[in-house]
């Protein structure tokens, strides 16, 4: 074998092994791009409790706050929240119990509870959903203190409510506060 010939062969080589680098790198590529597109695109379904100071209410939201549908299968609460435990004392189920229902993008469903007197006041949360052919499930922990750590300054926007006329201004103000806060 000539000089000549050795050198093409190191050349081709050489070659071929960065052809195999770049095909590794793109696969690589490709399937990281796969990934992100589908953590972008997929739903995003969450449960929180929200607050309203103009009713002094709580609401429990199931909430998809992803890019496609999602089918919320699975949810439980530990402890498990009833109705039973609450002053109002209702025979109906509590939104947590509902399953197998679709959620569109940025679609929410929302239930009051009265969790003003409830005896927890900290409860787990698992929600299971399937979007884009997959399963996902999101586990935390929600602790309704939060609403006592909260200046809220619509409720002392009047110091004098002794009037009725006085009333309904305080309340209208609280209303169209907490709506405000709905669309920011």
């Amino acid at each position: 074998m000539s000089e000549s010939d050795i050198i093409q062969i190191a050349i081709a080589v050489v070659t071929f092994l960065g052809i195999i680098i770049s095909s590794i790198i793109a696969i690589v590529s490709i399937k990281q791009n796969n990934k992100i597109l589908e953590e972008n695109s997929r739903a995003n379904i969450l449960l929180y409790v929200d607050f309203s100071p103009a009713t002094n209410r709580y609401y429990i939201v199931i909430k998809n706050f992803g890019h496609s549908l999602g089918k919320v299968t699975n949810i439980k609460t530990s402890p498990k929240l009833d109705w039973k435990k609450t002053k109002f004392n209702q025979d109906i189920p509590v939104i947590t119990e509902s399953t197998n229902f679709v959620l569109a993008p940025n679609q929410k469903i929302s239930s009051w509870f009265d969790f003003r007197e409830y005896p927890n006041q900290k409860f787990d949360v698992e929600l299971v959903y399937e979007t884009l052919g997959k399963k996902y499930v999101e586990k935390y922990t929600i602790n309704l203190k939060f609403v006592n750590n909260i200046d809220w300054l619509t409720k002392y926007s009047f110091d004098d409510t002794s009037n009725d006329y006085k009333q309904s201004l305080y309340t209208l103000n609280n209303s169209i506060e907490d709506l405000t806060d709905k669309f920011r």
